[in-house]
């Protein structure tokens, strides 16, 4: 019986050990810094929104993240077709991702973020969501 149990325990963790090989965890994505401000109650959901949207651009989720556009925007930008096609046009280009600022705004929460690629300059942006947590509009950052 306790030979049983032994070849049963190692044909398991033999299994184990394959499975794992052969099935890879997902690719995860994560900010390299995000604001305190994205801490406090009225900035929480609009920063939430923030990093779900860069972490689909980062991991080649093109549908997640256009998903996420409000409607009047996502039909500006050609529909969720042309969301998509633009989205993946980098497809494969890993970003790094950090949001250095949330505030509250006419339209309802300012993001101020960065991206930047491997080696790449970093890229500042602003993007304005909505009070119902749907982005408004990604523009470059002014100076």
């Amino acid at each position: 019986m306790r030979a049983l149990i032994v070849v049963v325990a190692a044909a398991t963790a033999a299994a184990t050990i394959w499975a794992g090989g052969l099935f890879d965890a997902p690719p995860t994505s994560k900010p390299d810094s995000v604001s305190s401000a994205c801490r406090s109650d009225a900035n929480a959901r609009a920063c939430s929104v923030a990093l779900a949207y860069l972490a689909a651009l980062d991991l080649d989720r093109a549908d997640a993240a256009c998903a996420l556009l409000m409607r009047s925007t996502l039909d500006a930008g050609g529909g969720m077709a042309g969301c998509t096609k633009t989205l993946l046009a980098a497809k494969g280009v890993r970003i790094h991702y950090s949001i250095a600022a949330a505030e509250p705004s006419l339209l309802g929460t300012t993001i101020r973020f960065s991206t930047w690629t491997q080696g790449g300059s970093r890229i500042r942006q602003q993007m304005a969501i909505s009070p119902k947590g749907r982005i408004i509009a990604v523009v470059p950052e002014l100076e």
